[in-house]
């Protein structure tokens, strides 16, 4: 792939009042990239002609009221788009359209009201974002300004990489932390006392490799942070506390029946984010066109799945850290 390829961002909207951020972030970021953008919209519900029309007619009005609206906003803003409205299931046109496009970024809304239509939303995008060949931003402020911070949530899945390489590439003036989150577990202890610093430091030291194994040109940017707790609280807390722009967290594959029994910290954070909200897929292609989905070497002790839990601490990680740097600090005696 021509690493001088313009970006392509489809921007993905239900033509409703929830969408008009997410309308403005993505033609601020068609300018700022100077992009070329596709606004999408999917006509769910009964086909053309079954009630909407008669068939006589030969127009599909519900098409052709949705390409006048799209049209006239974006004749508002003076930018140049091409508009496509179909018919189907809004996460399977998006998704489609996304891969026959070589889309960089699909940009859409979420719902403010609360109830089963945004729990409803909420699985959708999560299920778009899982198996999307792009990052799904989900807009929730005003697009007044470029991203100038973002955090990523890490736990050294391909997922997490993944997010740490995509915000990196596509918000290159956004000032990065990475967020760890892990617990101490009891289980394994066997009387042994846990130094809370201990643990800090050793978690903090592998996130920093981590980082610059994913980002070896841009890794010394990165901010990174290890926290006991659950990966969206923190996330939350910091995002409102260090008032960030931008929360990001990779996702990766699941069978439904999974995401059904163990809940889902990405669908929590799209329900809930105090900002807005990057979804990277653990199998996202940079636009340099290398793939980034390799598995990272994880280090030998207890690491989660998915970003989905925090990952546990126990005793003999640390034993075997401390081990390690006794070894280095032999050797270099």
């Amino acid at each position: 792939m021509n690493m001088m390829r313009r970006r392509h961002i489809i921007l993905a909207t239900d033509l409703s009042a929830r969408c008009d951020r997410a309308f403005e972030r993505a033609v601020l970021l068609a300018h700022e990239w100077d992009a070329q953008l596709t606004v999408v919209h999917a006509l769910e519900g009964q086909q053309f002609g079954c009630a909407t029309s008669p068939r006589w007619q030969g127009i599909d009005r519900d098409r052709l009221d949705a390409e006048i609206q799209i049209l006239s906003d974006l004749q508002r803003v003076c930018i140049a788009a091409d508009v496509i409205v179909q018919r189907g299931t809004a996460s399977e046109v998006i998704a489609e359209l996304a891969r026959n496009m070589s889309c960089d970024l699909i940009v859409t809304g979420i719902a403010r009201e609360l109830g089963l239509a945004r729990a409803i939303l909420g699985s959708t995008l999560e299920a778009l974002a899982r198996e999307s060949v792009a990052p799904v931003l989900t807009v929730n402020r005003p697009a007044r300004d470029s991203y100038n911070s973002a955090v990523v949530g890490m736990n050294f899945s391909n997922g997490s990489r993944a997010a740490v390489q995509a915000t990196l590439q596509l918000f290159r003036q956004a000032q990065v932390t990475t967020l760890h989150a892990y617990r101490l577990t009891g289980e394994r202890l066997g009387g042994m006392q846990i130094d809370d610093e201990a643990a800090y430091q050793h978690l903090l030291s592998e996130c920093r490799e981590f980082v610059a194994d994913a980002a070896p040109t841009t890794w010394q940017k990165v901010q990174c942070l290890a926290e006991i707790g659950f990966p969206e609280t923190l996330l939350k807390q910091y995002a409102l506390n260090r008032k960030v722009d931008l929360i990001a967290v990779g996702l990766e594959p699941r069978l439904p029946v999974a995401t059904f029994l163990l809940g889902s910290t990405s669908r929590s954070l799209i329900l809930s984010s105090p900002c807005d909200l990057l979804l990277v897929p653990a199998k996202w292609t940079s636009s340099t066109g290398d793939a980034i989905d390799v598995p990272h070497r994880l280090p030998e002790r207890a690491i989660g799945a998915s970003h989905e839990d925090s990952v546990a601490l126990t005793a003999q990680d640390l034993k075997s850290a401390r081990h390690q740097e006794a070894l280095k600090a032999g050797t270099r005696h």
